[in-house]
C-alpha cells in the first residue's frame, strides 16, 4: 500500500474538509421554461447562477424555485426529532446544513421551510439572539406562510419580554392564525388576555387547548403554566399547586418541571401567608 508523505498530510485534511463542506447539500435548479437541472453547490456571480464546471449559467429571474437536498436533514426529520423533543439536536443539525445556505433565503424555493424550523427550535432552546437572524432570513422569503409563522413566534418572544402591546400588534397582523397552529394561536390570546388583565378570557382559551388540543406537545405544557399562573393571578394558590404537580410529574427534568417547582413554591408561599 502506498505511504503518503507527512509532508502532504496537511493538505490532504484541508482537502477532505472542504469536500464534507460542499456534500452537505445539492439543489435542484427549476427554471421557469419547467426544465431543471442538479448543482452541487450555488454559485451565485451577480444576476447569474452558475453551473458546476462554469461554463454554463443561468439568469436568476429565470429561476422558479430551488429545491435544497441536504445530506444530514430533511423536513420529516424536522417533524420527528421535534415532536420527540430533541430540540437541541435538531437545532445543531439546521445549523450546520441550513445556516449555511440560509443567505439565498430571497431564491424561491423550500428553504423558508427549514428556516421556520430553525425558528421553532431557537424560540423553545431560549435561543433569542439567533431568532432575530433568522426571522430576517424568513422575511426574505416573502412567503406568506412562513411569515405568518415567523411573526407568531416573533409574538410569542415580544410576550416573554413583556411587551404584550407588541405582541399584541404582532398578532393582529397575521390575517389567518389558525392556518399556522390553532392551539399556538389559542395560546397567544390566551397570554396577551392574562397579561391585559382578563383571566376569565384567558382561561377560555385554555380549556379549548386542554380539551381539544391535548395531543398538541409543543402547545399542552405551555398552556398548563398558563392555567397555572391564571390560577396565581385570581388568588387561588391552592388550584395553581395543583397544576404546578402535574407540570413536575409530567415533565421531570425539562423546563416544565422547574417552572412548576417554581410555581408551587410561589403558591406554598401565599398558602402559608
Amino acid at each position: 500500500m502506498r505511504r503518503i508523505h507527512p509532508a502532504i498530510l496537511p493538505a490532504c485534511a484541508a482537502f477532505a474538509v472542504v469536500t464534507a463542506v460542499q456534500a452537505q447539500y445539492q439543489a435542484k435548479v427549476t427554471v421557469n421554461s419547467g426544465n431543471s437541472f442538479v448543482v452541487k453547490q450555488l454559485n451565485i456571480q451577480g444576476d447569474r447562477l452558475v453551473s458546476d464546471t462554469g461554463q454554463a449559467s443561468t439568469s436568476i429571474a429565470m429561476v422558479k424555485e430551488v429545491e435544497f437536498r441536504f445530506a444530514g436533514i430533511n423536513v420529516p426529520m424536522c417533524e420527528s426529532m421535534f415532536r420527540s423533543g430533541d430540540r437541541k439536536s435538531l437545532e445543531g443539525l439546521l445549523v450546520q446544513y441550513v445556516a449555511p445556505v440560509a443567505q439565498y433565503s430571497y431564491l424561491p424555493g423550500n428553504l423558508g421551510e427549514y428556516l421556520v424550523w430553525l425558528l421553532r427550535v431557537q424560540y423553545w432552546n431560549g435561543n433569542q439572539e439567533a431568532m432575530a437572524k433568522t426571522f430576517a432570513q424568513i422575511r426574505q422569503t416573502n412567503h406568506p406562510a412562513h411569515l405568518d409563522a415567523a411573526s407568531l413566534y416573533f409574538a410569542m418572544l415580544l410576550l416573554d419580554q413583556g411587551k404584550a402591546g407588541d405582541a399584541k400588534t404582532v398578532f393582529a397582523g397575521v390575517a389567518n392564525p389558525e392556518a399556522v397552529s390553532v392551539p399556538m394561536a389559542e395560546y397567544l390570546r390566551g397570554k396577551i388576555a392574562l397579561e391585559e388583565g382578563n383571566p376569565r378570557q384567558s382561561m377560555l382559551h385554555v380549556a379549548r387547548i386542554l380539551a381539544l388540543h391535548s395531543r398538541e406537545a409543543e402547545w399542552l405544557a405551555p398552556a398548563t403554566v398558563l392555567e397555572a399562573r391564571i390560577y396565581q393571578q385570581t388568588g387561588r394558590p391552592e388550584k395553581a399547586a395543583v397544576v404546578a404537580n402535574e407540570l413536575i410529574m409530567a415533565y421531570p427534568g425539562t423546563q416544565w418541571s422547574a417552572l412548576g417547582e417554581q410555581i408551587k413554591r410561589e403558591a406554598t408561599g401565599k398558602l402559608g401567608g
